[in-house]
């Protein structure tokens, strides 16, 4: 082993005999060595925030003659590490260095007892929904991560202590930087319309979704370490890369329960069609993953007497409903083959479903925006809130596949009421256009008009002045719009985003779709059920546009934008699981097969390999 003495490595010296004058001065650096091992034993700090670090004085006068070399350190940083990891090398030396340095080569994952620490219980809770999910070989460092918080340390080996702690020190600053940098958002990324999920800044509204690296939050990572204990600075960084708390922790709980869930062992499976009324050795399977789901809380009349097998009750009925309803499906209270193949998902399979849906709340900002319209697009649903209240709730419906709604963090730039619809040219070129070469009058019996470019005001032309090519190319300059009426595709609202490839909400003159479970149905764009009352609920407040006001400009039939102050916030998420307000978890269809890893050729378009500079 090698020992660093006044910036020096110095072996240890294993031919004495041969050099027997200097046998003395031998005798007298090994006993030095001896001592300097003794004095590396690092002191564990206490989690209280009350307590200010204390300094070794024999620490201090071992290491600072040193301290100022950071190739040194970084030296000691990996002498240390292949001590006992000799297979393992480190992804940021330096910045280890720099961290140890600064709190005096204590540790920030264990306690003075040799202990893991309240930092290192967080960062495994933490790190567990990831470990949850499809195989990939970027979480193999996760998992040994997961590993070392959870196997023994020998406390009557302070070195061994001090190289498990560097290991994972070096390990979550890797985690960090691919939180910091939204790597894990990149699976969500849709090329059916070239949008990326994230903010789009618009009028000087910030962007509020930030993208970092870890080489540029390290100094102030390091100013930070000056003033908090390394085990509540380990707490506050795991905790500053968390998603939204007030969804995250609830999710997390969850979670917990399903891992509970998976340890109980093999999952009951249901193969009956059983209804109510049914006699059979079933219906216990059936109550026991009932009460294991939370939809039902009590067991003692499901259980077998004797030869009789139990009888499927009203009570049991009602929690089969609360299942179904939980899952959107036909509530029916009985165990049909969805049904079944609902209640036959192993606990396994859930976590890793739910584990999907936590990595997607890191598409949020930390902080929402106080007046904002959330989107649910698995749940195909809309809600507005304003100061921590719901205002609204809403049926939409969504793109179908092909044209998906992307997952964006978007500005309501304004509303636009009695829109006109741009069509846009692969429909005018394929359905409308050849419609009215066959039939002069089907315009106007749609409210359509041809115009000539993009003037103000609009320049009208007869379909006998365009060319029968009009609309082979993209860049023509010719172009069908819809005017307002009964069959405007954009029915009496317009909500545009602060994106560039016309993705907004809007109204809908078919209304008998909402009546339909499954909406996946437009081009990408978002139709609400009820606009109007969206209109109201996002001009509230507004002296220039009440109610009436907004009913008069219906009645006229103009084009009107109008814009939004105070500014509104869009988040359009997809969410297959989620937790409802009464703290129970909603299931939905992964309709836009976002619950994988697996086959993604978005991420393999657009890899996200950012090289981090020490």
């Amino acid at each position: 082993m090698n020992t660093i003495i006044n910036g020096r490595v110095t072996c240890r010296i294993k031919m004495v005999i041969r050099f027997r004058p200097f046998i003395w001065w031998f005798k007298q650096l090994a006993l030095v060595n001896l001592l300097l091992l003794l004095t590396l034993a690092p002191a564990k700090a206490s989690i209280s925030p009350s307590t200010t670090p204390t300094t070794s004085s024999a620490l201090t006068s071992s290491i600072n003659p040193y301290m100022t070399s950071n190739e040194t350190l970084a030296h000691w940083v990996n002498s240390t590490l292949t001590t006992y990891y000799p297979q393992q090398s480190l992804n940021y030396p330096n910045y280890l260095a720099k961290l140890y340095q600064q709190i005096e080569f204590k540790n920030f994952w264990f306690d003075s007892a040799g202990q893991l620490n309240t930092a290192a219980r967080l960062l495994l809770s933490d790190i567990k929904p990831w470990l949850a999910l499809d195989a990939h070989p970027k979480l193999l460092p996760y998992q040994q991560l997961a590993d070392l918080l959870q196997q023994p340390v020998n406390t009557n080996l302070p070195r061994h202590r001090q190289a498990t702690d560097l290991l994972i020190t070096d390990l979550f600053l890797s985690y960090q930087n691919d939180l910091l940098q939204g790597y894990w958002a990149t699976f969500d990324i849709d090329q059916d319309h070239g949008i990326t999920n994230a903010y789009e800044r618009w009028d000087n509204w910030p962007d509020e979704v930030v993208r970092q690296r870890l080489d540029e939050v390290f100094p102030r990572w390091l100013q930070e370490l000056n003033s908090q204990q390394p085990a509540i600075w380990a707490v506050n960084r795991i905790q500053e890369t968390q998603p939204i708390s007030r969804y995250y922790l609830p999710w997390r709980k969850a979670f917990s329960q399903l891992e509970a869930l998976a340890d109980l062992g093999d999952w009951p499976k249901i193969e009956s069609y059983l209804t109510e009324g049914s006699r059979h050795a079933e219906v216990t399977r059936l109550a026991v993953q009932l009460l294991h789901q939370g939809d039902l809380h009590d067991l003692n009349n499901y259980l077998p007497q004797g030869i009789q097998q139990p009888v499927f009750d009203e009570q049991l009925t009602l929690a089969l409903k609360s299942f179904q309803q939980r899952h959107q499906l036909q509530v029916t209270g009985e165990t049909n083959e969805l049904t079944r193949r609902w209640l036959n998902m192993l606990p396994e399979e859930r976590l890793r479903l739910l584990a999907h849906n936590i990595r997607r709340l890191h598409h949020l900002p930390k902080q929402l925006n106080s007046r904002h319209i959330m989107i649910n697009m698995a749940d195909q649903r809309l809600t507005f809130i304003e100061d921590n209240q719901l205002k609204l709730d809403m049926k939409i419906v969504i793109g179908r596949d092909g044209l998906r709604t992307p997952i964006m963090n978007q500005w309501l730039t304004s509303i636009v009421l009695n829109p006109l619809w741009n069509v846009p040219n692969s429909i005018a070129k394929d359905r409308i256009f050849p419609r009215a070469l066959k039939n002069p009058e089907y315009l106007s019996s749609r409210d359509y008009a041809l115009v000539d470019g993009w003037h103000t005001p609009s320049r009208f032309v007869s379909i006998n002045q365009v060319p029968i090519d009009a609309f082979e190319s993209e860049k023509s300059s010719y172009r069908i719009v819809q005017k307002t009426g009964s069959y405007n595709q954009l029915g009496k609202a317009k909500f545009r985003l602060s994106n560039q490839q016309a993705i907004y909400l809007h109204d809908t003159p078919y209304r008998q779709v909402f009546n339909d479970q499954n909406r996946d149905l437009s081009a990408g764009c978002v139709r609400l059920e009820d606009a109007d009352q969206l209109v109201l609920a996002v001009l509230k407040g507004d002296k220039k546009w009440t109610e009436e006001r907004v009913i008069e400009t219906y009645q006229q039939g103009e084009e009107r934008y109008v814009k939004i102050h105070p500014k509104v916030a869009v988040y359009l998420m997809y969410w297959s699981v989620w937790t409802d307000n009464a703290g129970r978890l909603q299931w939905r269809e992964d309709i836009y097969q976002k619950d994988t890893l697996e086959d993604n050729k978005r991420l393999a378009l657009r890899p996200l390999t950012i090289p981090v500079t020490q």
